[in-house]
């Protein structure tokens, strides 16, 4: 991220507070990440944190628990479940939350979709590897976690690896290199 020049800042700094509000606020305008993370950092607080993952915890145990007549419909309902999954990442700072969803997303799905997921083809493949990617992403985030917190989604993570390779998305997982089980 490009700095502020040090001449720049102490101008900044001396000019009058009206002035600064006025050109902090026509900066904010054009930059709605830095609202909405300004927005959860003195509106919402801890509060926010916690109403913004059962949201789209929600979203993700809707959708994934939705009644697909094909994986290629499946899959196309579940990408669109990233953007707003890191996005809240962006906006708040949450990895914690952001691999507890991940987890939610890939559990939900080999729990409820194992007919769309029982064998590899076509249709299948695409999906496989989606999820296969997802788990992939958790593990690489839960090593950005403190070792201390790998407790807590040590159950859930050997709990979804096995399912994973046990269905369609088994082939991708073993490309990437994905482990059954996760130490």
């Amino acid at each position: 991220m490009p700095t502020v020049e040090k001449d720049l800042k102490k101008a900044i700094q001396a000019l009058p507070v009206t002035r600064k509000d006025r050109l902090l606020f026509q900066l904010l305008a054009t930059q709605p990440v830095l609202q909405d993370q300004l927005k959860f950092e003195l509106l919402e607080g801890p509060e926010g944190l916690e109403l913004r993952r059962e949201v789209l915890r929600d979203q993700v145990q809707t959708i994934a628990q939705g009644f697909y007549y094909n994986a290629t419909e499946l899959l196309i309902c579940l990408r669109q479940l990233c953007p707003p999954l890191s996005y809240h990442t962006k906006v708040t700072g949450d990895v914690y939350g952001e691999v507890h969803l991940l987890l939610v997303l890939l559990k939900e799905v080999l729990l409820h979709q194992q007919e769309l997921l029982k064998e590899l083809n076509g249709g299948t493949e695409a999906l496989g590897l989606f999820l296969a990617k997802r788990a992939e992403e958790v593990l690489q985030k839960l090593q950005k976690l403190h070792e201390d917190l790998h407790v807590e989604f040590y159950d859930q993570v050997n709990e979804a690896l096995p399912k994973l390779h046990a269905s369609a998305a088994g082939y991708s997982a073993r490309k990437l290199g994905i482990p059954v089980r996760w130490e």
